[in-house]
């Protein structure tokens, strides 16, 4: 069982052609190294540079954290805060100063204790929407995950967390930018984080080893944005890693767009910005360039609408080297044979994460809504509304935890169940533990609350059977990256893991009837029938994606500059889901 460090010190690091690396030794146990620099950022809308090596005067102190990447305010958040004493939160965010790793690496091997070459290694790309958050967030702490994987399961595991570029500082595209990049034989445009990330799996291959990592063990991971992250770096083939867990996101999640729809989002940041229409095209995106930080990170708020800001990966045929995939052709999902083994799963309620976006709806507004949709499938429209049981007399709680539902499938789960048929050797899991947080989202097994029983940061403060599930859950994760069965893959038995309130259940499909499969194979059916495939899955995410997203909105250029704002939830008489939980210590 981890508990909390009673002492930590400094203690030294030689990593061969950088230098010398400080770290914060915990009871002479897990040493951490914070915000190790992977990469340079060598100007706005750049793609990014390999780090310099050595480090200036061969020396890198990691013991403190670096800037965050710089980002919006967020306006709400379910998941309490973690503590860290030894560390403090960087007074300052920075879109350039923030490529860094945070490295946790486990007691260190006695003499012959190494196996195959080096500890088998984590790295872990955050969620966010591609928008919020950092890997050096105390939630994502890698010290108790580390540590537990020696002392508690024997599995010693290096644990490495990413900081990246977000907002339009990572992922802002036009034909503007597109010729800039240009000017620096720069490929495709757009997608700056993501290739940031891709330096940072260089990195990690090149030094590791000189943590006690084994460069040929990397397992990727990532939630939300970064399962949309670790999607992307699978469909980029580059043998960077031999494992995936993706939580909560394949790649369209955060929405695909093309540079035309990008562009729109360019034209109306600078008019937020109040960038002269009348400047040469060049001149306005120097003006963009040159624009502080912090008014950027502003214009977003009234630029991409809703309260949970979500910013996409740029469909430019460079970064995956062809176009992104739509949800229909994960039917033809193969893991690359350079990385065999992957898990992917979701959790019961995805879709609260942006439920400010839809909270408004009424049963009259929604179907109305569904009816004047674009779907490409004729009859789809009403197909769907037969399909979850939409009616006008609805009251707004029934439509808000119905889109809720609906939404959850459409964007989450109803592709991760195309994908586990077309790869049936990949671990399926659903998170269904309900959170035992007092607010908005108590009671729901949320967006990212997995992060908190997987992480355990926050363990002490879970109920006590939910502490269990938490050490198990971290179990899994950590036997899966080290090439052993978390549980069984779905080819054994057609069996998903179900993690519940108190345990791990292993369910078959029948076993799991209500989750919604013979929905989603009803759809898929429909399209079929009509001759057009996958179609009305395709469609059923583009009406989940403008529910939650707001797309056609974000990408008109007639629409007003101007954020979405909303009320409470008892408001639009919209009432809280409860479950009855052990508490303990929690506030």
């Amino acid at each position: 069982m981890f508990k909390e460090p009673k002492k930590w010190d400094e203690v030294e690091l030689e990593v061969p052609s950088l230098g010398t690396l400080t770290g914060i030794c915990f009871d002479k146990g897990t040493t951490q190294y914070l915000s190790v620099p992977y990469a340079s950022v060598p100007g706005r809308f750049r793609r990014p540079s390999p780090s310099a090596a050595p480090w200036p005067e061969k020396k890198w102190d990691g013991t403190k954290l670096s800037p965050f990447p710089c980002q919006p305010p967020r306006d709400f958040y379910p998941i309490p805060n973690p503590e860290r004493p030894w560390v403090e939160n960087p007074s300052r965010m920075s879109s350039t100063d923030c490529l860094s790793l945070n490295i946790s690496v486990p007691t260190p091997p006695r003499s012959g204790e190494n196996p195959e070459g080096g500890y088998p290694v984590m790295i872990f790309f955050h969620g966010g929407a591609f928008v919020y958050a950092a890997g050096g967030a105390a939630i994502y702490d890698g010290r108790v995950l580390s540590t537990v994987s020696k002392e508690d399961f024997n599995i010693p595991t290096i644990v490495i967390s990413v900081n990246f570029r977000l907002g339009v500082f990572g992922f802002l595209a036009s034909e503007e930018i597109r010729d800039y990049n240009k000017e620096f034989d720069e490929d495709g445009v757009g997608n700056y984080g993501l290739w940031d990330q891709v330096e940072a799996l260089r990195w990690t291959k090149k030094h590791i080893a000189a943590f006690g990592g084994n460069p040929d063990r990397v397992c990727v991971f990532g939630q939300s944005a970064g399962g949309v992250s670790a999607n992307v770096h699978l469909a980029r083939n580059e043998p960077l890693f031999s494992s995936a867990i993706i939580q909560s996101g394949l790649i369209p999640l955060c929405g695909i767009m093309t540079v035309p729809q990008y562009q729109v989002l360019y034209d109306k940041m600078l008019t937020q910005l109040n960038i002269p229409e009348d400047l040469p095209p060049r001149q306005r995106l120097q003006r963009l360039i040159d624009a502080p930080e912090e008014d950027l990170a502003a214009a977003m708020v009234p630029v991409f609408v809703t309260p949970v800001i979500t910013i996409s990966p740029c469909d430019d045929g460079v970064l995956i080297g062809g176009p992104m995939p739509k949800y229909s052709e994960y039917v033809n999902f193969k893991a690359p044979e350079w990385c065999p083994r992957i898990m992917i799963g979701d959790v019961k309620n995805e879709c609260m994460i942006w439920n400010k976006a839809y909270r408004q709806q009424t049963a009259s507004s929604l179907l109305s809504l569904i009816r004047s949709f674009p779907f490409r499938t004729p009859g789809g429209a009403e197909k769907l509304i037969e399909a979850y049981g939409l009616k006008e007399n609805m009251s707004n709680n029934e439509t808000f935890w119905k889109i809720e539902e609906m939404c959850t499938h459409g964007l989450y789960s109803a592709v991760d169940w195309i994908v586990v048929r077309a790869n049936p050797n990949v671990y399926a899991y659903h998170f269904d533990v309900p959170s035992p947080f007092e607010n908005d989202w108590g009671g729901l097994a949320h967006h990212s609350l997995d992060n908190v029983y997987i992480w355990g940061l926050l363990r002490h403060m879970l109920p006590p059977q939910q502490q269990k599930v938490s050490a198990d859950l971290a179990q899994a994760w950590l036997k899966f990256a080290n090439g052993r069965e978390p549980w069984a893959p779905f080819s054994k038995n057609g069996t998903w893991a179900v993690w519940t309130n108190t345990k791990l259940e292993e369910r078959t499909i029948e076993q799991d009837k209500d989750r919604g499969y013979a929905i989603w194979e009803e759809l898929e059916a429909f399209g079929k029938e009509k001759g057009i495939g996958l179609a009305l899955i395709d469609d059923f995410y583009d009406l989940c994606d403008d529910l939650c997203m707001r797309r056609r909105q974000l990408t008109d250029p007639r629409s007003e500059i101007k954020p979405l704002k909303v009320g409470e939830l008892g408001e639009y008489g919209i009432r809280r889901k409860s479950h009855k939980i052990a508490w303990a210590n929690v506030p």
